[in-house]
């Protein structure tokens, strides 16, 4: 997060667990045990906002968010008062609908309203009060799924009945679709991703030499 961020942008960073701390220039939010939702809703209860940029923890940045896009994006998500923006990469499983709107060269595209993932914990701007009301307690089991990903489910299933959202795409490669970590423990995806890091740190250390060229 601290390479690829750019800390320019005014909003401020809230790490959210149980019960850990984060370093500056991160905020430390402390829900308590409970499930994902109950922890979640906490968390935006917490938050004296009208929007929020939420991401999963399980995805790790690997290019970079400028202020320039983050400003634009938020610009087009709040002036055109949609109630949801996610940016991230794209996924075949998306129905996607064009739209008349392009943010620096690449375009806005839309949701369907029969698509699967209308809910996601991809990274999205949100309106904050729509995603407390996307939110409930899904019915399948935490532990034989996962808190995140059969929460994930049920509110995507909630969302069917808000028919008139407007939720948004921008298709923007800065972190891997794929999560790194589950239930605190490295993916095999995130092990070698992690692998490669240290290699990189080493190669920083040992030749100063600049890993990423702004």
């Amino acid at each position: 997060m601290k390479k690829f961020w750019d800390f320019s942008i005014s909003w401020p960073i809230y790490f959210c667990t149980e019960d850990g701390e984060i370093e500056s220039p991160f905020h430390s939010i402390k829900t308590g045990k409970g499930s994902y939702i109950y922890r979640l809703e906490k968390i935006l209860d917490s938050l004296d906002c009208e929007y929020v940029f939420y991401m999963l923890e399980e995805y790790w940045p690997t290019a970079p968010m400028s202020a320039r896009l983050f400003n634009e994006l938020f610009s087009a998500f709040e002036s055109n008062g949609w109630d949801a923006l996610q940016v991230s990469p794209c996924l075949p499983y998306y129905q996607l609908n064009q739209t008349e709107y392009s943010i620096l060269n690449n375009p806005v595209l839309q949701f369907d309203m029969k698509s699967d993932w209308r809910f996601s914990q991809q990274a999205r701007f949100w309106k904050k009060d729509f995603l407390i009301k996307c939110l409930v307690e899904p019915e399948i089991s935490e532990v034989a799924v996962s808190s995140s990903l059969s929460a994930e489910i049920a509110c995507d299933y909630k969302i069917k009945q808000f028919t008139q959202a407007g939720i948004y795409f921008y298709h923007y490669f800065w972190y891997p679709i794929t999560g790194v970590v589950h239930r605190g423990q490295f993916t095999p995806f995130g092990e070698r991703m992690h692998h490669d890091m240290l290699v990189e740190q080493w190669a920083r250390e040992t030749y100063k030499v600049n890993s990423f060229i702004r």
